[in-house]
């Protein structure tokens, strides 16, 4: 009922907040918004960068823990995908958890436990143990990413998501930017208690995880109903504007597939998140290698510093694009027109002249493919009614994680090479004839 003149609210528009005098309270929507940006935007992309970090340390581990542990382009593709195998089985029942027991509760028991496993890969001593423990990686962190993606919509409006969720996704390049020299600098210097640099490597960076991960339970608050934070008027103005509430009390106890499949748009989502997966996640694991081994570096520590270069203007061109969506609220063309421009970078790659030609060409696939990221979820969201978005956004990004497992295996199988028939100047992974991958200078 309208409290002003006695009307019912039509449905499906929301019940406007009154204050106890009966009129609308004033609401200053640009200093609550500023409100929320700080409160949560800062929190979760530490998590996501953190979650990116030790997701891709084996990339940076492999170039001195392949030849300790004898593993080949082939075997390392494959346990780099395998961590996706799991991660896709569990996304869709971890995000439908995430709604059953409340955010906070159930990213810190995702955070902590990736955090633990990744701890313990640094005394693994074979392959066949390095892949079992990346397997139960993979289902530790299932549902992380769609469940912040959830999470954020919660707390933003249409008209903010997509730029909350660029500001999130930017985890992922300033983490290659970050873990490029953090990592390259650990591998030739730390040797301490008699343990190999690679597995201070995962020691080092699985600690924060754990310490992060408690930390949510202090830092997040569920919804904007339960932030302390926030005035009463602010909840209840934010209550009647966010699809919180639906997506809680309408998300089905069961993976609704039936719905799913019905959904307009759907497939076509899930197969261009196969596509980017394939493509982006298959660089997280081996753009070390291919850097390295491409004569565009000398040593670990020039390594790191050419892989931060795609990832550093990934960053910038992420931001800025997802910004000018939220502007002018259009969402298609922000995701058509980058993927075509990355998908032609990538064909002209393999007739580029030189190792430098290829790797600029590469490092503008990386940054067109990432410009897409936020507006290409704000598109999956909105094709989804509230009651479906947990398990839909999850379907798709589990989708988008098969591709992320068939890319590095792919890729091993092609031995770590990018690399087209007869074309001496392109990117790849030098082996020896004994098919390793050869062992960097340090």
């Amino acid at each position: 009922m309208h409290r002003e003149c006695g009307r019912p609210v039509p449905p499906g528009l929301p019940q406007i907040p009154m204050n106890d005098s009966g009129h609308v309270p004033n609401i200053d929507e640009a200093a609550l918004d500023r409100k929320i940006w700080w409160r949560i935007i800062p929190f979760v992309v530490l998590m996501y960068f953190i979650c990116i970090l030790d997701r891709v340390n084996i990339g940076y581990a492999a170039l001195t823990m392949n030849p300790d542990l004898g593993i080949d382009p082939a075997v390392f593709g494959f346990i780099s995908g395998i961590f996706f195998v799991s991660y896709v089985v569990l996304e869709v029942p971890s995000n439908q958890l995430l709604v059953r027991a409340g955010p906070k509760k159930w990213l810190f028991r995702i955070m902590v436990s990736w955090g633990i496993i990744t701890i313990l890969i640094a005394f693994v001593q074979s392959p066949l143990e390095l892949g079992i423990l990346r397997f139960l990686l993979g289902a530790a962190e299932a549902g992380f990413s769609p469940g912040i993606m959830l999470y954020l919509t919660f707390w933003f409006r249409k008209n903010r998501i997509s730029q909350a969720l660029a500001v999130f996704f930017l985890a992922i390049p300033l983490a290659m930017m970050v873990a490029s020299p953090v990592s390259a600098y650990i591998l030739s210097a730390a040797a301490w208690a008699g343990l190999a640099s690679w597995r201070w490597l995962f020691i080092l960076e699985g600690i924060p995880a754990v310490i992060v991960g408690c930390a949510t339970l202090a830092c997040l608050a569920d919804a904007p109903r339960a932030a302390p934070w926030l005035k009463p008027a602010e909840r209840n103005w934010l209550s009647a504007h966010l699809d919180e509430t639906r997506v809680t009390s309408e998300t089905p106890r069961f993976i609704p597939l039936r719905q799913l499949a019905s959904t307009r748009d759907l497939a076509l989502l899930c197969v261009c998140g196969f596509l980017v997966g394939l493509f982006l996640t298959s660089l997280l694991f081996w753009i070390p290698q291919i850097v390295h081994s491409s004569g565009l570096s000398r040593s670990i520590t020039e390594t790191g510093l050419i892989v931060m270069i795609p990832y550093s203007l990934s960053a910038a061109v992420m931001y800025l694009w997802s910004r000018h969506s939220d502007r002018t609220g259009e969402r298609r063309w922000h995701v058509a027109v980058p993927f075509f421009s990355a998908a032609l970078c990538l064909i002209l790659l393999f007739v580029a002249p030189s190792p430098v030609t290829a790797f600029i060409l590469l490092s503008l696939a990386i940054a067109a493919s990432y410009a897409a990221y936020a507006p290409f979820f704000t598109l999956t969201m909105d094709a989804l009614p509230p009651g479906l978005r947990a398990s839909g956004v999850a379907l798709v990004n589990a989708i988008a994680s098969a591709g992320s497992f068939a890319g590095p295996v792919i890729l091993g199988l092609a031995g770590g090479t990018l690399e087209s028939p007869g074309g001496p100047h392109h990117l790849c992974c030098t082996r020896h004839r004994t098919g390793r991958v050869r062992p960097p200078a340090r």
